[in-house]
């Protein structure tokens, strides 16, 4: 079963092109403001290396936010297409949040600007803390309850392809183009009690 995964949430474009857990290729390239016009060349070129076409893949796997709002849309639009053309095509998605800190303990956040960041905290793969938008000063006061877990911000600097690997059973199967929604926050919650 040939499947690729996309994660265009964040500054990076991540593409893990695999077969039964074993990758076959990968690009995590710089893509900021870019995601539109470099996803499906670089997925073609992905494919090109293995000598396989579109038709060949029966999975994809995908981030569904939260993260940037073009980047979110350019894989659920993908995944779209495929699905629409073939129905039997299998498509799962996962939240960034999740897909960032792995199974590790981890304060997983990723800046949502205007001084506000997408914020959870994970345990071997379990949301401790549940996803909210909240300020800096706000992800600050609950981290400090959470001593020991490794902080990871932006999608930058983790190990994305053994999170992808390590992770799969965590994404969700989506058994129609309309459950591929995308995972959209609008604003901060002021209050500290909410967040608690």
């Amino acid at each position: 079963m040939n499947s690729l995964f996309i994660d265009t949430t964040g500054k990076y474009l991540t593409l893990i092109l695999e077969s039964n857990n074993i990758v076959l290729g990968h690009y995590h390239l710089d893509g900021e403001r870019k995601h539109t016009e470099l996803t499906v060349p670089t997925i073609k070129k992905l494919l090109d290396e293995q000598h396989l076409k579109l038709k060949d893949l029966t999975a994809l796997y995908l981030t569904m936010g939260p993260g940037s709002y073009t980047g979110i849309r350019v894989p659920i639009t993908i995944a779209k297409i495929l699905k629409t053309i073939n129905p039997d095509f299998k498509v799962y998605t996962i939240n960034s949040l999740l897909y960032q800190a792995g199974l590790d303990n981890c304060i997983s956040m990723i800046d949502a600007k205007g001084g506000q960041f997408y914020f959870a905290i994970y345990q071997n793969g379990q949301e401790i803390i549940p996803i909210q938008l909240l300020t800096l000063e706000n992800c600050r006061e609950i981290s400090q309850q959470f001593s020991g877990y490794e902080i990871r911000e932006d999608l930058l600097e983790f190990d994305y392809l053994n999170n992808y690997l390590n992770l799969k059973p965590y994404f969700i199967l989506n058994e129609t183009v309309d459950d591929l929604i995308p995972l959209y926050f609008k604003k901060a919650v002021e209050s500290n009690e909410t967040n608690r």
